[in-house]
Parts: structure tokens; sequence; C-alpha cells
């Protein structure tokens, strides 16, 4: 009988685990990138108001990224996907088998998670017109047992989407020099005070390059 109750509990488990769905808040990432060699001129953020994502989005381009010491150029926008598919393997169906049960007790996975990642740099001159536009992409799997549950995965997702992100702006640094001509071609943002005709060639550009993958 004790032995009928185990298997029962047991199975009661695993098929909550099976249902734990993992996710990564976006909202609540920690975002640190390593590049701090301020080849770029100064660019004012252009992206979304809200005041968590703005500040994710200063701290990793204006804390270095940038030439804070010049005059500010132009705009920058930063954005991040994440796309979710949860799983449950074959093996969770065999919980219902008692002589795999050591197999779970020992950390099978039960489920998981497999996450693809995306994340964009934007940069567009005083005009508001796209001078650069740079993405990276990343998958991975996040399992659930018995023993790990899908807690974790805004950490890990912070860690991944760091890593995307170093390896734009590193690129990016690279192609420094052809960046600041277009921008220095276009003149500053204090010289160009139709903010409004701005605005609209930014939102025009997202409007009409949704999925946008490839840099320009």
């Amino acid at each position: 009988m004790k032995i009928k109750k185990f298997i029962a509990a047991f199975l009661l488990v695993s098929l909550f685990l099976s249902s734990c769905v993992s996710y990564i808040d976006l909202r609540k990432m920690d975002l640190v990138t390593k590049n701090s060699s301020g080849t770029i001129l100064n660019l004012k953020y252009a992206g979304d108001a809200d005041e968590i994502l703005s500040v994710t989005a200063e701290k990793m381009i204006e804390k270095g990224f940038l030439d804070a010491q010049s005059e500010e150029f132009g705009y920058y926008d930063v954005r991040f996907e994440a796309t979710t598919w949860s799983y449950t393997p074959l093996t969770v169906f065999l919980a219902y088998v008692p002589a795999f049960i050591p197999l779970f007790l020992l950390g099978i996975p039960t489920a998981g998670s497999q996450f693809t990642l995306v994340a964009h740099l934007y940069i567009f001159d005083s005009n508001g017109n796209i001078v650069k536009h740079y993405s990276n992409t990343n998958g991975y799997k996040q399992a659930i047992n018995l023993y790990m549950n899908g807690s974790g995965a805004t950490k890990k997702g912070a860690r991944e989407f760091s890593k995307l992100f170093d390896i734009i702006l590193d690129e990016a640094a690279g192609d420094s020099t052809a960046i600041n001509a277009a921008l220095q071609e276009a003149g500053s943002i204090s010289a160009n005070n139709n903010l409004t005709e701005v605005q609209a060639n930014i939102d025009r550009f997202f409007l009409e390059n949704p999925y946008a993958q490839n840099s320009k």
C-alpha cells in the first residue's frame, strides 16, 4: 500500500513538473555588456519609453560603448525577442512504469523549454534615417526535472542576451569609421529641430521592417 501511495504521489509530482512552463521575463533581465570602446559618436536613445526597458538599453549602450564626450549625432534603439516552445519528453510517460521511477529520482528530464533569442541594435542619423542595423540570434534548451524547475529562465536568458549583444557591439565598433562618417554627414541632433519628422522616419522604418534580421 505504501509503495502504491508513493508511486501515485510521484506521478503527481512528475506531471506537475511536466506542466511547468519556463519563460523569460524581458523586463526583469539584467543585461551586462563588455564593450567600452567609445568609438562611435554619441547617440540618443529613441526606443521604448518604458522606464525599465530604457534603463536596460542605456546601461548597455551609453556606459562606455559610445563616445559620451562628443555631441549627439543620431539615435539608437535596442530590441530583444524571446520565443518559447515547451515540450514534454517521452520519458515523462515512463513515470507510469514503476521500474523507471529510479531514473526520475536521478534527475531524468520530465519536461523542458526551447528558447529562441533575437537581439537587435539600430543606429539612425539625426534625420531618423537608418544607418546600420545589427542582429544576432541563438537558441538553447532548458530542462525541467525533479530538482530543477523553470524559475531560472530569466537569469539564463539575460546571460544569453548579454552574449548576443556583446557580439553585436563588437561588430558595430569595428564599423565605427563608416558609421561615424554617415552620422557626421547628416549632422548633429542639435542642428535638426524637426523632431516630428525624425520620429516619423524612425517609426516608418520599423513599420516597413518589422522582422528585419540582416545588417544593412
